[in-house]
């Protein structure tokens, strides 16, 4: 290993090519690393020639140098300030050459040349950073000033790219003091000798700090960094890369470590789930473990993926199974990934049929809502999910999983029509969590064209309305103890429903609302056909429409009943 500190300039100034390698992730820097990026040139920009502004380090592996062609150098660690500063140096050449304001310090021909281009080279040599597949189309097009062509641009590249310029507009009457500042950056540039130094080691203290990798970073690195280049691009295009493809840019960063976590619940089969920023020890354990090579762990990986994606990220091509996995989004069952996965692969591997994988899916959903609407502490859900597989009896598939359900106990326990019956009848749906789901779910049961409360711009109107003071009218309809009713019912099931005209109702008198152009007996929807057929609102139709709506309950969401052979 080689170290010595050094300028941006002379890092780039030379017949180089830093190459970020496939198996290294996106860049990820985002507003707030760009900020202080550009605190550091501000304040580098009022120092002198001989003093310098100390901004990180960059680890390389020289590959040699190909006849004719620039020297090679594999990116180990310190792609995301690479990659910000080049982004940050096209912005600065782009807005002088478009507003012709170059100056005795800064031109573009020298921007070009010192930091971005290898100008006497073509093709991809010619470019003095080479990003990794998913940014690099977006990276050159804006050095070539043709990035509006790029079908699927990087989001984060263009975001860095904007940001920059931005702040260069504001700065224009002071480009010297920018590019001044640029210069007065300095690096520590460690070289490794490709033959003596580990680079995964290497590569995992210098990420202690800073802007912390994904677990998932340091896993793909794990897994492809020690093979030959060859191999490298042959598993990465076959496995990591469709999988980056399936979550898309956002999901891969914000879910890809999550998505680990619950393949490992699975492949340990004990019911222990780590700490999400524990994934990749519990990884390397694991690998090492079972003994397997690299392709066979990329290969389940890849297939577990799949099904991740088909449920958390919609990526589901059959229609009445993405229904079901909306609904699971909708209601926020993470907690049952684990099991929802090892049931996919056996559908997938024909050993589940659809109507049965369907039915488990219908029973865990009303196991969860059933739980939600009578308060059972969810704490040990996660737990529940682990294990649960390994109680299936396969010669007996769906019924061994319903016998589980309505076999569980004490906190366990799936929950009665009884409880749900006397939950429902006082429990406040207006702060349930569930609310706009179970609102939308009722609404929809004998709908052949349902609606989506986010989408059709549906809110949720109180029949008797909110206001603490409500005006005479409404006190007469609910009575002397109109408080009471008031204060028990206002939240309550039979008194909440669906329009689109809810500013419109306000507290107007329940004939208005009955009545009114857009009242209740103008309404397509289904939740509102009782209340039109109410001459008035009082403790007695809210509790009639309750239980009415208690029913569809408990259709919609049903207790375990044995499947017929």
């Amino acid at each position: 290993m080689k170290a010595g500190e050094a300028t941006l300039q002379k890092i780039l100034n030379t017949s180089r090519q830093f190459i970020i390698p496939i198996f290294q992730r996106n860049f990820s820097w985002e507003k707030k690393q760009f900020k202080q990026l550009w605190t550091d040139i501000q304040r580098a920009s009022k120092f002198t020639r001989e003093r310098t502004h100390f901004i990180g380090s960059i680890v390389y592996i020289d590959m040699g140098t190909p006849a004719g062609r620039p020297q090679q150098l594999m990116l180990i660690d310190g792609q995301q300030r690479l990659t910000t500063l080049s982004l940050l140096l096209c912005a600065l050449k782009r807005y002088v050459q478009k507003n012709d304001v170059e100056t005795n310090l800064i031109k573009t021909k020298k921007i070009d040349n010192q930091f971005l281009l290898n100008s006497d080279e073509m093709g991809d040599d010619k470019y003095k950073l080479l990003l990794n597949a998913q940014d690099r189309e977006t990276y050159i097009k804006l050095l070539e000033q043709t990035e509006f062509t790029v079908n699927t641009p990087s989001k984060r590249i263009m975001n860095c790219y904007e940001y920059f310029y931005q702040q260069i507009e504001k700065c224009a009457d002071d480009l010297n003091s920018i590019f001044l500042g640029i210069l007065n950056l300095s690096l520590v540039a460690i070289s490794l000798d490709k033959d003596k130094d580990n680079p995964q080691l290497i590569f995992e203290s210098m990420n202690s700090t800073g802007k912390d990798l994904a677990q998932s970073d340091l896993l793909r690195n794990y897994l492809l960094m020690d093979l030959s280049t060859r191999e490298q691009n042959r598993l990465y295009t076959t496995y990591w890369k469709p999988m980056e493809d399936a979550f898309g840019q956002y999901a891969y960063l914000e879910k890809f470590d999550y998505f680990i976590r619950d393949f490992l619940t699975i492949k340990q089969n004990n019911g222990h789930i780590c700490k999400v920023n524990d994934v990749y020890e519990q990884f390397k354990r694991y690998y090492i473990e079972q003994n397997l090579t690299k392709e066979d762990i990329l290969k389940e990986i890849f297939i577990y993926a799949k099904y991740y994606a088909a449920i958390e990220l919609d990526r589901e091509k059959d229609k009445d199974l993405r229904m079901y996995w909306r609904q699971i989004r909708m209601i926020d069952c993470h907690v049952a990934y684990p099991f929802f996965l090892q049931l996919y692969h056996d559908y997938e591997q024909k050993n589940l049929a659809k109507e049965d994988f369907i039915l488990i899916i219908k029973t865990t959903i009303s196991y969860i809502v059933r739980r939600a609407i009578c308060e059972i502490p969810t704490n040990s859900l996660n737990k529940t999910f682990a294990v649960f597989y390994n109680k299936i009896n396969k010669q007996d598939y769906v019924n061994s999983v319903l016998k589980e359900y309505i076999l569980k106990t004490a906190y366990r326990a799936f929950p009665t029509d009884y409880e749900v019956r006397e939950k429902l009848q006082t429990k406040d749906i207006y702060h349930f969590r569930l609310k706009n789901y179970l609102l939308e779910m009722l609404e929809n049961y004998y709908h052949k064209e349902p609606i989506d409360i986010v989408r059709d711009n549906y809110t949720i109107e109180h029949i008797m309305p909110q206001s603490p003071e409500l005006n005479t009218t409404w006190q007469k309809m609910l009575g002397e103890n109109w408080r009471e009713v008031q204060k028990i019912y206002l939240h309550t099931l039979g008194n909440l429903t669906l329009t689109g005209y809810n500013s419109e109702m306000g507290n107007k008198s329940f004939e208005e609302k009955l009545n009114g152009e857009n009242g209740f007996k103008h309404s397509h929807l289904k939740l509102n056909q009782y209340v039109a057929s109410c001459e008035a609102w009082n403790k007695k139709s809210i509790q009639q429409r309750t239980s009415l709506l208690t029913d569809l309950i408990l259709k919609i969401w049903s207790y375990p009943v044995f499947k017929n052979k």
